[in-house]
């Protein structure tokens, strides 16, 4: 039987948007509190889980958190909208956890509480 399983990350960020004729106000500079989710499916293992939740923590903390927490993002994007990174993001994690007996499934990437993208597989 196939089994979605997800966990929770925050990490703060700056950023600014290139044009403000396109952007408006976004293109000064300002932060955010970013949330993401991040969702594996897998079969459910002799164990009784898809896998471990420190597994997904650790892997996600070292490839995303480290890299993006307190940084600014405009040296890593051309343009650092947030389904861009989100994009960065799935296709980064999508490599990793295909290493695994389970893969990545979907991320969410909230730039603001009300605001986000999705990427599904």
């Amino acid at each position: 039987m196939r089994c979605k399983v997800g966990r929770h990350f925050e990490f703060e960020a700056s950023h600014s948007l290139p044009e403000e004729g396109i952007y408006g106000k976004c293109s000064n500079l300002h932060g955010h509190r970013y949330e993401l989710e991040v969702e594996v499916e897998g079969q459910i293992q002799k164990e009784g889980w898809v896998c471990n939740f420190t597994e997904i923590k650790q892997i996600v903390n070292d490839a995303i958190i480290e890299k993006f927490d307190h940084a600014h993002l405009n040296d890593f994007f051309e343009i650092p909208t947030v389904e861009n990174m989100a994009r960065y993001i799935f296709d980064e994690l999508s490599k990793l956890f295909g290493e695994n007996e389970y893969e990545l499934s979907k991320i969410r990437l909230y730039e603001t509480s009300k605001c986000y993208a999705e990427i599904c597989r």
